[in-house]
């Protein structure tokens, strides 16, 4: 997609929310293409993460598979090995998205 359209991979959430007046303040989150939210653990020994998930749909954590809606805060564990990532629920790599817990 990068090579394609000119979109980088690591993209700011307003990109892709643009009509989200929250997502423009947000810099310590991220998209990893239009489908994966990263939100890195960066404060020393943090151990669960606060964060916000854009838009309407839902939002699933790659590590226990539970759906979070869209358009609020979200606190979840965060253990070494597990920063706070999500992926779109409608996703076309949902099954891609899904293997990576197993790792």
């Amino acid at each position: 997609e990068a090579a394609s359209t000119g979109l980088p991979v690591q993209r700011p959430l307003f990109l892709h929310y643009e009509d989200d007046r929250q997502t423009y303040a947000i810099q310590d989150s991220y998209l990893y293409g239009a489908d994966m939210l990263v939100a890195p653990v960066w404060e020393a020994g943090e151990t669960q993460r606060t964060l916000y998930l854009p838009g309407n749909g839902e939002w699933v954590h790659l590590w226990s598979g539970v759906r979070h809606s869209g358009g609020g805060k979200v606190t979840v564990d965060t253990p070494l090995g597990q920063p706070a990532v999500f992926y779109r629920a409608d996703s076309s790599h949902r099954q891609l998205f899904e293997q990576l817990r197993s790792i």
